[in-house]
C-alpha cells in the first residue's frame, strides 16, 4: 500500500514516488521537454511572423546595436528555436537552460509586474531549475558521457 504523505510503499510493488528510480526521476525529463516545446513554439512563431511580436520589443531595443524591432524579434526567435532544439535533444542541457533562463529573467523584468511578466518569471525559474538539474537519463549529454 502506498503512503500518500511520505510516498513510501509498505510492499515492494509498483513505482515509488519518493525514490530516484521511481517517477521522481522523470521530473527533469518532463521539465526539459515541456520547456523545449515552449521555446520552439515561441521561437518558430517569431521567426515566421516577426511583425506580430514587434510590440513586445522595449523602446530602448529599437536602437540596440542599430537594429529595428523586426530584426530583434527575428534574432530572438532563432535564439529560442536553437535553445529549444538543444533542450529537446538534451545537448548542452545545463548551459542552454541557463541561457534561456537568463533571457526570460530579462524579458520578465522588461515586461514588468503583470500577468505576462509573472508568467515569464515563473518560466525563467523553471528553466533555471532545469539548469540546476543538468542532463537527465534520456539526454544526449548523458549518452555522450557514457562513451
Amino acid at each position: 500500500m502506498l503512503n500518500i504523505i511520505t510516498g513510501s510503499s509498505t510492499q515492494n510493488e509498483g513505482i515509488s514516488f519518493a525514490s530516484p528510480s521511481g517517477l521522481a526521476s522523470f521530473a527533469p525529463v518532463v521539465l526539459r521537454f515541456g520547456l523545449a516545446a515552449l521555446f520552439l513554439w515561441f521561437g518558430i512563431s517569431q521567426v515566421l511572423n516577426p511583425s506580430s511580436w514587434t510590440a513586445w520589443v522595449p523602446a530602448w531595443g529599437n536602437n540596440f546595436l542599430g537594429m529595428n524591432a523586426m530584426t530583434i524579434v527575428f534574432i530572438n526567435g532563432w535564439f529560442e528555436v536553437t535553445g529549444g532544439v538543444l533542450l529537446a535533444l538534451g545537448l548542452w542541457t545545463r548551459w542552454a537552460a541557463l541561457a534561456l533562463s537568463l533571457h526570460l529573467f530579462v524579458i520578465s523584468y522588461e515586461i514588468g509586474y503583470n500577468d505576462i511578466g509573472v508568467r515569464d518569471f515563473a518560466l525563467a525559474v523553471s528553466a533555471l531549475a532545469l539548469s540546476l538539474f543538468g542532463s537527465d537519463k534520456y539526454s544526449l549529454d548523458t549518452r555522450a558521457a557514457k562513451q
